[in-house]
């Protein structure tokens, strides 16, 4: 009777766990075909496609989205219901929406405005950094191309303006960042464009022409070198779109809870449990977890790394797989050997080039947004932030701390930041960081660095004086150091496409 109680109970607990993972896969795909939704929206209202032109088919949209067909068949059959397309079996969709028809009412600004301004304020502090560093980088008959687009009437306005933002990021070479573009323009669609006609009576060119004022402006500074004056027209610019996200108090009123922005900056199959593996490997090399003793329980170390517990399991299973770790039942995962070179050739996944330059992509993001985002962050850090930082700031060996201390700002960062987009952007930004954990598999973490000793100084001078300038100072020298140092060693050691990942221009 016992056995059959308990296999009865056995058999529930494998259908909720199935109906957990079905909720969590139907939640996934109704996020990717609203994401999908929204961008082809988006593309239909700028003017990408018009009447008669051939539209993606759900194969080519799947395969743009790496989704399966269900969420890119839906986002298309939704198109249509709202009357925006036209379906036709054995035949593409047909565009049926006119740009002159009647404004449409702003309702997925106005169920997401509280999401979408915090994606803005958080934007605030990175996209004028983004704009400057690639205008500044782009060759001279590009940049001509790029005035000539914006300053005629060729194509339509909004087309313009989204290809030279677009175009503006392509010479840092980072496909990460390209990422964090689509991503944040899938997010937002075709809310912002509709919240602009309709603050302007219907008429959306109006806001328009004032972007495209502030972008050639930012442009005619940059062949002028006059760096300053460009990076204010771009801050203006962000200035300006901050009156459609104001509103009265009083108008607050939610229909739903609004979505999060959310960015995936691998596309396809993640391996973060390969990145997190590597990165504990070297902790347990150094001494951080030292032989025969316990890894943190799996939650904590979930949270450290800000992934779910399924992820995290994995993690503790690749390292069971690799005989670093074993689990003791009832008390943890005890370390057992602290890891060699042999790890690479065992884990190959984690020294394919591609891994490396995302590593390098993501240093070279926090080299350029890092400084601006600590300054306005530093004053939210609360005290366990600031004990991490000072308990990595005191470790013995250069090495060991100015990892420990990289670490910490990130995570403070992450915690601490008052905008979600923020949190977000830089938790997935911590991740990518773990690929170049491959780079110290044999550090011991007591080797010396030079101008350690000196920037670690700063950093507690600007913690006890609480001196938020020369902190995030100090935090964009150890970035852009870090990105510098990095590239040099993945050229030398012969990974391609370390050398087109364009260095950040530092401006006085």
């Amino acid at each position: 009777m016992m056995l059959l109680i308990l296999w009865h109970c056995w058999i529930l607990k494998i259908k909720y766990v199935r109906m957990k993972k079905r909720r969590s896969s139907m939640a996934a795909e109704k996020s990717q075909q609203r994401m999908i939704y929204h961008f082809l929206l988006r593309q239909i209202k700028m003017g990408n496609y018009k009447s008669g032109d051939r539209f993606p088919t759900v194969k080519e949209i799947a395969g743009h989205f790496n989704v399966s067909y269900c969420p890119a068949q839906i986002a298309l059959k939704t198109l249509e219901k709202d009357g925006y397309v036209r379906l036709s079996k054995g035949r593409t969709a047909e565009i049926i929406w006119q740009p002159d028809e009647k404004t449409e009412e702003a309702l997925d600004f106005e169920e997401r405005r509280e999401v979408l301004r915090d994606l803005y304020e958080g934007l605030c502090h990175l996209s004028p950094l983004f704009r400057l560093q690639g205008l500044s980088l782009m060759d001279k008959e590009p940049l001509a191309e790029l005035e000539q687009l914006l300053a005629s009437d060729q194509e339509p306005l909004l087309f313009s303006l989204y290809k030279g933002f677009e175009d503006s990021l392509k010479p840092m070479k980072n496909q990460m960042l390209m990422y964090l573009f689509t991503d944040i323009d899938a997010f937002v669609g075709t809310a912002l464009v509709d919240r602009m006609k309709r603050v302007n009576d219907g008429q959306g060119d109006r806001a328009l022409e004032k972007v495209r004022k502030y972008l050639l402006n930012a442009i005619r500074c940059i062949k002028k070198q006059e760096y300053k004056n460009s990076f204010e027209q771009l801050l203006e610019l962000s200035g300006y779109f901050k009156d459609f996200f104001d509103f009265d108090q009083k108008e607050i009123c939610q229909k739903r809870e609004a979505e999060a922005f959310s960015w995936e900056p691998q596309k396809g199959r993640k391996r973060y449990c390969d990145d997190i593996a590597i990165d504990l490997i070297c902790k347990i090399n150094q001494g951080v977890y030292p032989v025969d003793s316990y890894l943190p329980q799996g939650r904590l170390l979930a949270d450290i790394y800000h992934v779910s517990p399924i992820t995290m399991r994995r993690t503790i299973n690749i390292l069971n797989e690799l005989g670093v770790a074993k689990n003791i039942n009832g008390i943890g995962t005890k370390v057992i050997f602290p890891g060699d070179q042999t790890i690479l050739y065992k884990m190959k996944d984690m020294t394919m080039d591609r891994n490396l330059i995302q590593f390098l992509e993501a240093l070279q993001i926090l080299a350029i947004t890092g400084e601006s985002v600590v300054f306005h962050t530093f004053p939210f850090f609360n005290e366990a932030a600031i004990k991490k930082i000072r308990g990595a700031l005191k470790l013995k060996g250069d090495e060991r701390s100015k990892v420990q201390t990289f670490a910490a700002c990130l995570q403070a960062i992450v915690h601490c930041a008052p905008f979600a987009a923020i949190r977000e952007i830089y938790s997935k930004l911590t991740l990518m960081t773990l690929k170049g954990s491959v780079l110290r598999l044999e550090s011991t973490g007591d080797e010396g660095i030079a101008w350690w000793p000196e920037m670690a100084e700063q950093f507690e001078n600007s913690l006890d004086n609480k001196d938020a300038a020369l902190f995030s100072k100090t935090l964009f020298d150890l970035f852009h150091r870090s990105f510098c140092s990095t590239r040099e060693t993945l050229c030398e050691i012969g990974v391609k496409q370390a050398a087109s990942v364009a260095v950040p221009l530092i401006f006085n």
